[in-house]
């Protein structure tokens, strides 16, 4: 393995400090000293949103702004990574010559201004909603990557795609650990989640307490109604849900003495604590319509393995708050709010800003009665 990327500094920053603080500045900035670039950078594109860490030494805010709002549309290397898939490390010198650079629109309004000239770019990860990126560049002085640049390029990549997957492990586990401790249970509003076979797989103290009435019941494992109509109906909302939709459906149900419930039944995400594998099933929410308040980030936090970060961020985004905006209450760099906004949307199992903002709007706490303290 070349000495580079197995460089002691490199390696600590990425095991240590990426993987467990989150923090990739450290490592990006000594691949950049180590590969003599002006910049190196991990980016992620899911759902048309792009995410990037980096040094911020070429692409800073406004430069990841206009990339991800036009000239992403325009770059000239998408079309070969799509063709080569996982794997293809792109050297503009084997693709892109002057006489191309000289009459390319992205090359002349992004990179040429931004300050870049060569590029060494490697897709590292892919599925079917998004694709990982590791790259670096570098100015016309600085001069095209050599072979022996591109293997040590490659190598680093490679401890940058493992420590990427590993973390997403580890993020995972924590979000397990923290919904196993009996946080379904601390919510005020009643949850089921259903397997991919559409039996029950588990259900909070809240949906106990509802079924005890009779309106709503488990029979066989399967949620049911008192009312055979309505029955038909939820049985017909839970089949779409299982088969992949999107958006949530609700169906309003007479209780007892004259109470009322409101079920809202969802696709679960893949990723959630609660899901049990490849086809992850349903969860159905019961709320009361005549309960108060507004959701809370606890809830969403059990619902969907959020961290608070997460779950306030998706919160802010609801109310009607930009990813700009947030990121600036925050003091963080907007780049960081959209590596959290990517993180909400696969764990919410979709792939737009505009998804997540109708899920939660099909939450309201008045509903859900899961009010703040």
């Amino acid at each position: 393995m070349n000495a580079a990327s197995c460089d002691p500094t490199l390696i600590a920053a990425l095991y240590e400090t990426a993987l467990h603080d989150g923090d990739w500045a450290p490592a990006l900035e000594r691949c950049a000293d180590l590969l003599g670039s002006i910049e190196v950078c991990l980016s992620c594109i899911a759902g048309g949103e792009v995410a990037f860490e980096t040094t911020g030494r070429m692409l800073d805010e406004g430069a990841r702004e206009r990339y991800e709002g036009y000239y992403h549309g325009l770059d000239p290397k998408r079309a070969l990574f799509r063709a080569a898939g996982v794997g293809f490390l792109f050297n503009d010198s084997a693709h892109f010559d002057d006489q191309f650079v000289a009459t390319s629109a992205f090359y002349q309004e992004f990179s040429l201004p931004t300050g870049g000239r060569h590029t060494l770019d490697l897709l590292v990860d892919a599925d079917a909603t998004r694709q990982a990126y590791f790259a670096a560049m570098r100015t016309g002085a600085q001069g095209r990557y050599q072979p022996d640049e591109e293997k040590s390029f490659a190598e680093m990549a490679a401890h940058f795609a493992r420590v990427r997957r590993l973390k997403d492990h580890l993020d995972l586990a924590r979000g397990r650990a923290s919904y196993a401790v009996a946080a379904l249970d601390q919510l005020r509003f009643g949850l089921v989640v259903l397997g991919g076979d559409g039996r029950a797989v588990v259900e909070n103290a809240a949906a106990r307490r509802i079924f005890a009435e009779g309106a709503i019941a488990l029979r066989a494992g399967r949620l049911t109604l008192r009312d055979p109509a309505a029955a038909r109906e939820l049985d017909a909302m839970i089949a779409r849900a299982l088969a992949g939709a999107y958006e949530a459906a609700a169906l309003r149900v007479a209780g007892a003495a004259e109470r009322a419930w409101v079920l809202w039944v969802m696709r679960l995400p893949p990723s959630s604590p609660m899901a049990s594998g490849e086809a992850p099933g349903a969860m159905v929410l019961i709320g009361d319509p005549d309960a108060g308040g507004r959701i809370r980030r606890s809830a969403l936090m059990s619902l969907y393995a959020l961290t608070p970060a997460e779950a306030d961020l998706a919160l802010a985004l609801a109310g009607g708050a930009t990813l700009k905006t947030i990121a600036q209450d925050r003091g963080v760099k907007i780049n960081t709010a959209r590596s959290q906004l990517l993180a909400v949307l696969e764990k919410t199992g979709v792939h737009r800003q505009a998804d997540l903002t109708r899920i939660l709007a099909t939450l309201p706490g008045a509903y859900l009665g899961d009010a703040d303290a």
